[in-house]
């Protein structure tokens, strides 16, 4: 059976994904949203922060916002998961704090079931109260969630993410970057991948898909996100959104259209 994921986008700019992975490995990235998933068959391998967690049926996925992750099937025959993006600023007014996931892998069948049931609901705009969400996700962040955040990056890697967002077309050189920084190359270097978990270029790449899922939610064409978004062609953008998003740009249009002309009914 191959690998199926389903996108759809709720209320609060929260995206929802349906997924069944069979053979699917994700590469190091990092989403803007908090994470949040359920297993529901199988088991997700996941490398985060360092060290490598599995998710089997009943655990929950809790990723924080720009935190490095990979993951792969973690069993024979792969794993479904309901995955919840959040905006950490939903998550922050929620909790009156910005919360921080410890724990990535929790096992807790009983919260697991409550967010599928909830998820089940997003889909399908049937959810009969704004409380019902707020009370499932309150329970999340009193059972799996701690006050304080890793401290922030240092500032001389905050101008680099600074420059690197100022046009997405660019493709900055190492030197370039080194002069924004006041850091010699190689410093600059381990100091960017110690505190983001990647290289310059791959923090460029992270934004720039961002940006693309931004211009096809838009109603703009593949081929225009691309370039707008400093990709060579629509093949360079496709390889690198597939790698990270497990589909491909067309699959995310396509059902942002069908998503408007539901709503439109």
């Amino acid at each position: 059976m191959r690998d199926i994921v389903e996108h759809r986008h709720g209320a609060n700019d929260i995206r929802l994904v349906t997924a069944s992975f069979r053979t699917h490995t994700f590469v190091p990235h990092a989403h803007s949203e908090y994470a949040v998933a359920v297993v529901e068959r199988g088991v997700e391998a996941v490398r985060y922060r360092g060290a490598t967690e599995h998710a089997p049926v009943g655990s929950l996925l809790l990723l924080d916002a720009e935190t490095m992750h990979a993951g792969r099937p973690g069993a024979a025959q792969g794993w479904d998961y309901r995955v919840f993006y959040i905006p950490p600023e939903v998550l922050r007014e929620l909790a009156g704090y910005r919360p921080s996931f410890p724990v990535p892998t929790p096992h807790d069948p009983g919260l697991a079931a409550r967010l599928i049931r909830l998820h089940r609901s997003l889909e399908l705009e049937t959810l009969a109260t704004q409380g019902q969400f707020e009370l499932v996700l309150t329970e999340l962040l009193i059972r799996h969630t701690r006050r304080a955040i890793p401290a922030p990056p240092p500032l001389l890697v905050r101008k680099v993410q600074r420059h690197l967002a100022q046009d997405l077309r660019r493709t900055p050189t190492l030197d370039e970057l080194a002069i924004v920084a006041g850091l010699p190359r190689f410093q600059l270097l381990r100091a960017f991948r110690r505190d983001t978990g990647v290289t310059p270029h791959g923090y460029l790449l992270q934004l720039r898909l961002r940006y693309v899922q931004q211009l096809l939610n838009a109603g703009h064409s593949i081929a225009h996100a691309a370039a707008e978004s400093g990709f060579y062609d629509q093949a360079h953008l496709h390889r690198h959104f597939r790698r990270m998003f497990a589909g491909t740009p067309g699959q995310f249009a396509r059902k942002n259209v069908q998503d408007r002309d539901d709503r439109r009914l």
